[in-house]
This record gives C-alpha cells, structure tokens and sequence, in this order.
C-alpha cells in the first residue's frame, strides 16, 4: 500500500509488489506528492467466526 499527500488530498494505492510500489512512491514524489509512505497491507487473521 503507498499513501501520500499532496496538500489538499490524501491517496491510497495497492500494488502487487513491492518493487511496483516503490516505482509509483518514487513516480508520486517526482510529481510533488509528498508523505508518501510504503506500508505492507495488513494481515487479518480469519478466525472462522461468523460475527454474530
């Protein structure tokens, strides 16, 4: 996931791989954007629990 700010806005963008992302991350900078930051998506555990 990269996030990014660009001082009215806020984006979030999934790639498939880190070397994807970090080639946006850099595109996004060069364009002006700025915060921007590459997280790995958080995991969620499935507990087979129905919410209930």
């Amino acid at each position: 996931m990269i996030f990014a700010r660009d001082g009215t806005s806020r984006i979030v963008l999934k790639r498939e791989s880190r070397d994807a992302a970090e080639k946006k991350a850099r595109e996004l900078s060069e364009f002006g954007w700025f915060e921007v930051q590459i997280q790995e998506e958080p995991q969620v555990e499935r507990s087979g629990c129905s919410g209930k």
